[in-house]
């Protein structure tokens, strides 16, 4: 809470014990290796006490919890995740809500276990990744998944993988430091042109700010001509102004397609200069906030200090009030 504002941490990552005996080595990636690597984060990461001493010290209200990164550990590993969740938000009903893991390569079983995660588990929200090994977000794998997210009206979250074989691999840790933010990106990307037009009501949370998308959008923009857009094709084959692409009306072209996106600030450490130009790039009505807890914003004293530091910003109230809470009151609802 701040100001008498609730603050919800829409990235929040938590494992409940019964799912970690499902994390192991799989085709896609070797899952016990982030398990040793940070193992002060595991070693918490599936104490709901500890979670909550965090969020009162840090002064988030509510805590959205989700594991898609580690999805890929297979159907047992999702329905134990599923299943803990329920069991967390029930005992904190006030404090948690939990999205619907699952793997798109487990098939049907995938559409019968969201809808136990909505009509059984008190689950809202599905759970993915930006891309599992050579399977890209705008794959016909991932279609019934949009489906189902649209026959209940909730939004799916996209977080980038946890794999180590991304562009520029283990190389100076390159896969952690910026590979994962450009698989990010790639994904918004494939959301856009792939996925938005097929299925234009979905509702999408990119983590990470889409991987930086609020100093990209501008090349987006000037690059934005999709193909059913009427232009000659001399224009089409180059980037243009952003004021040239006002005037043909390919900027509200390409807005309209963000409606129903959001984006969260977490992955910057709660650097304050990505957060603001936030604001002014991708917009108050589509940007929230995240901490990526347990891996990033990690204790509860910089945590505050971030809150505190938004709130302090010289921009609207109502602003800061849809970025702490009010965008994701609209997708998942009490």
């Amino acid at each position: 809470m701040i100001d008498g504002n609730p603050v919800i941490d829409i990235q929040h990552h938590f494992i409940p014990r019964e799912a970690l005996q499902f994390v192991g080595k799989t085709p896609e990636h070797d899952f016990t290796v982030g398990l040793r690597k940070y193992r002060k984060a595991y070693e918490t990461i599936s104490d709901a006490n500890v979670h909550l001493a965090y969020m009162d010290g840090a002064g988030i209200d509510t805590a959205i919890l989700s594991m898609g990164p580690y999805s890929s550990n297979g159907y047992d590993f999702c329905r134990a995740c599923n299943d803990g969740f329920s069991q967390v938000i029930k005992r904190h009903e006030a404090r948690f809500k939990g999205m619907i893991q699952v793997y798109p390569h487990d098939g049907q079983k995938n559409e019968d276990e969201i809808r136990r995660g909505v009509e059984e588990l008190g689950l809202w929200g599905i759970a993915l990744v930006s891309s599992y090994g050579e399977t890209t977000i705008d794959s016909k794998l991932i279609y019934p998944l949009y489906e189902m997210a649209i026959k209940y009206d909730m939004p799916v979250f996209v977080h980038p993988p946890v794999r180590v074989d991304l562009w520029g691999g283990a190389r100076y840790e390159l896969y952690h430091r910026v590979s994962r933010e450009y698989d990010l990106t790639k994904s918004f990307v494939e959301l856009l042109y792939g996925v938005l037009p097929r299925f234009p009501q979905l509702k999408i949370v990119m983590s990470h700010f889409g991987g930086g998308l609020n100093a990209l959008k501008g090349r987006l923009l000037a690059w934005h001509c999709p193909e059913e857009f009427p232009i000659s094709q001399e224009e089409r084959n180059c980037g243009r102004s952003v004021y040239e692409a006002k005037e043909l009306g390919l900027f509200d072209d390409f807005e309209s397609r963000l409606k129903n996106v959001l984006f969260d600030s977490a992955g910057y450490g709660g650097w304050l200069p990505v957060i603001r130009s936030a604001f002014e790039t991708l917009g108050p009505d589509h940007v929230c906030f995240g901490t990526d807890y347990p891996y990033e914003l990690s204790k509860p004293l910089y945590t505050r200090r971030v809150i505190e530091e938004v709130n302090q910003l010289p921009i609207p109230d109502d602003d800061k009030e849809k970025f702490f809470h009010g965008n994701v009151d609209k997708i998942f609802p009490d």
